[in-house]
């Protein structure tokens, strides 16, 4: 787990018990959406967020499917949301990879012709 998390974790007083009653989940959910202001709030809100986070923080796919636990493909897709913005920054990175490439691959000729190479 993330250390902020591990950190939050570690303030909370201990309880005994479950958080959530097994026969009432949805309505303690909503009495705690609402106690935290985020009325709406769904379960699987959260799921897609951390679906999203870890995708944008490099983690492989397959990894994020162990961590949350999808065991299907297609299930996973479902809350792998990929939006206009990830496309453009998808893009963005392979433009700055090209040109990376192409930097370092014009320095690496020039530096094969240099007068004090001794290819040359």
């Amino acid at each position: 787990m993330p250390d902020v998390l591990v950190d939050s974790l570690k303030r909370v007083k201990k309880k005994e018990g479950l958080v959530f009653s097994d026969t009432k989940l949805r309505e303690e959910w909503t009495v705690a959406t609402k106690a935290a202001e985020m009325p709406g709030l769904l379960v699987h809100d959260l799921r897609r967020s951390a679906i999203r986070n870890l995708i944008a923080a490099g983690v492989p796919e397959k990894v994020a499917m162990r961590i949350s636990g999808h065991k299907t493909r297609a299930v996973f897709d479902r809350y792998h949301i990929v939006d206009a913005t990830d496309v453009v920054n998808a893009m963005n990175r392979l433009q700055n990879k090209r040109l990376t490439e192409r930097e370092n691959g014009e320095s690496l000729v020039r530096g094969l012709l240099s007068p004090s190479s001794k290819l040359l």
